[in-house]
């Protein structure tokens, strides 16, 4: 699979190290990140609505398997602020984070994905809603969530 990386004006600084974390992360089940250079928000505002904005990924990218590093907040209707979200082979990611939290939170996203759910393990697919949750969890899916990875895509970690 190949999981193409977009970045608004903002937030290019971070998109090699992603790749990076990403590929260390899911390089083993068939991973390759592309990065796919910049996309236009659409969206005015300080908090962007990722609703929206993963619809506009959707169709941006041809609905090929997506993520986007954007430098603005993010909320979700109905839920309020998000660190990223993901859905139907879209994913968001708020770029103004450390780069502890940032790579974890991508990680996390691109594990939804690759289909994988929210675990209660020390995961990376812990949920997390505020930075300091992020920050405490690893930068690594736990041995259920890397079976169930490898039982999906066919491919063994290594």
């Amino acid at each position: 699979m190949i999981l193409h990386l977009f970045h608004d004006r903002r937030a290019l600084a971070d998109v090699a190290t992603l790749k990076v974390a990403i590929e260390e992360c899911f390089g083993a089940f068939g991973l390759q990140v592309q990065e796919s250079g910049y996309l236009y928000v659409p969206l005015a505002g300080h908090k962007l609505n990722a609703a929206k904005l993963l619809k506009h990924l959707a169709r941006a990218s041809c609905r090929k398997d997506a993520l986007w590093l954007v430098d603005r907040e993010l909320f979700y209707p109905e839920i309020g602020p998000v660190l990223g979200c993901s859905a139907k082979g879209a994913a968001l990611l708020y770029g103004g984070l450390d780069p502890d939290v940032l790579a974890r939170e991508a990680l996390h996203e691109v594990g939804h994905l690759l289909s994988l759910e929210h675990c209660p393990h020390s995961c990376v697919m812990r949920l997390s809603t505020t930075p300091d949750e992020a920050r405490e969890k690893p930068a690594r899916l736990c041995h259920k969530c890397s079976n169930r990875l490898a039982l999906k895509t066919g491919l063994e970690r290594i």
